[in-house]
């Protein structure tokens, strides 16, 4: 039997379900045993209206054709936000969706303390992407940056929200990276100044479920996230969660799930197998990013990498996995932030990765 993601279920809204995101969690609870089946991927409709159907593939349709005109969706606050909390330990976890930034997260706090940079669009908590190889390769975000390539307000590129007290989905279009922007993190895929923006095929549809916590894990965002590509690309590089942590998050540690025990991560230390972490130097801060493997009966798929780097000001935390020869279509994935202590982080993360 196969092993799914779980979820609490009264986060799930009532829409239907297809498809499915990779991988495998175990949750903290002893009592809890692992469940058959993987987790079903989201379907996003707009606020109170019907649903589009099941998250799959969509059907072949022109590459160059406009998204069709959509009603612009409510948002509970007048300034364009949504709120997400869940208490945990001596605080609340709380998210804030914002319309500035297309239905991104651009605030994370928790113990009064905010874990974002939130100094310009990138530095949300939100879903990247780099399509193509070399001089063709071109980077998309779910937030946009100040020289979007799209043209459009980020507002306009967000399609469809529904939401719980904690969970949210989004349907956004994602906006090309302008060409001049600097590279997300040393070393970047796609060049520094790519392709000309003027490029045919529109970007991504992105399809976004985030949620506050699993069963026995209070402390987990997790986000599902399946990007639609119209066009068939050579090399692909997804980020479903991809954030820009403070400078005051400066130690850097690597979990190891076989001893679960830290081990420090130098300045600069790329992608790697292993669960990576942000912490302040005392430890009493930190977000962990991690992602469930494939299934054993799926070995040849995509493994997801983690990835520290610093930036001016910041410094960058992604969960990523890399396709060759991707097809057009849905690529669903899932991955989780893990907020609290460095100790809380720990813990949530020996959860999650010692075996039943």
């Amino acid at each position: 039997m196969q092993p799914r993601i779980p979820t609490r279920p009264q986060a799930r809204p009532q829409a239907r379900f297809g498809g499915r995101v990779r991988g495998r969690v175990r949750a903290e609870s002893r009592v809890a045993a692992r469940v058959a089946a993987l987790v079903p991927a989201l379907v996003v409709g707009p606020l109170g209206g019907p649903l589009a159907g099941p998250l799959a593939a969509p059907p072949a349709a022109p590459a160059r054709a406009a998204d069709a005109p959509a009603p612009a969706p409510l948002w509970p606050e007048p300034d364009g936000t949504l709120i997400l909390a869940r208490p945990f330990g001596r605080s609340e976890i709380s998210l804030r969706l914002s319309r500035r930034v297309a239905g991104a997260v651009d605030t994370l706090t928790w113990d009064g303390v905010t874990f974002l940079a939130d100094t310009e669009p990138g530095d949300a908590l939100q879903a990247r992407a780099e399509i193509g190889s070399g001089a063709a390769c071109r980077r998309a975000s779910e937030a946009g940056t100040p020289q979007d390539g799209s043209g459009a307000p980020a507002a306009r590129r967000l399609r469809a929200l529904r939401a719980g007290r904690s969970w949210a989905e989004t349907e956004t279009r994602m906006a090309w990276d302008g060409p001049a922007d600097p590279a997300d993190e040393p070393p970047a895929d796609c060049p520094t100044a790519s392709a000309s923006p003027a490029i045919p095929a529109p970007a991504p549809l992105l399809r976004k479920r985030v949620a506050l916590g699993l069963p026995g894990l209070g402390n987990a965002v997790e986000v599902q996230a399946s990007f639609n590509l119209t066009e068939p690309a050579a090399a692909l590089r997804l980020e479903p969660l991809a954030a820009a942590v403070p400078p005051e998050f400066s130690a850097a540690w690597r979990f190891d799930p076989s001893t679960g025990g830290l081990a420090p991560l130098g300045p600069g230390a790329g992608e790697r197998p292993d669960p990576v972490i942000l912490a302040t130097p005392e430890g009493s801060h930190a977000l962990a990013v991690w992602a469930p493997g494939p299934p054993e009966q799926e070995p040849d798929a995509p493994r997801p990498g983690f990835a520290v780097a610093p930036e001016a000001g910041a410094n960058r935390l992604s969960c990523r996995f890399r396709l060759a020869n991707a097809a057009a279509g849905a690529h669903d994935f899932a991955c989780y932030a893990l907020v609290g202590t460095l100790a809380d982080v720990r813990a949530a993360l020996r959860s999650l990765t010692t075996p039943p």
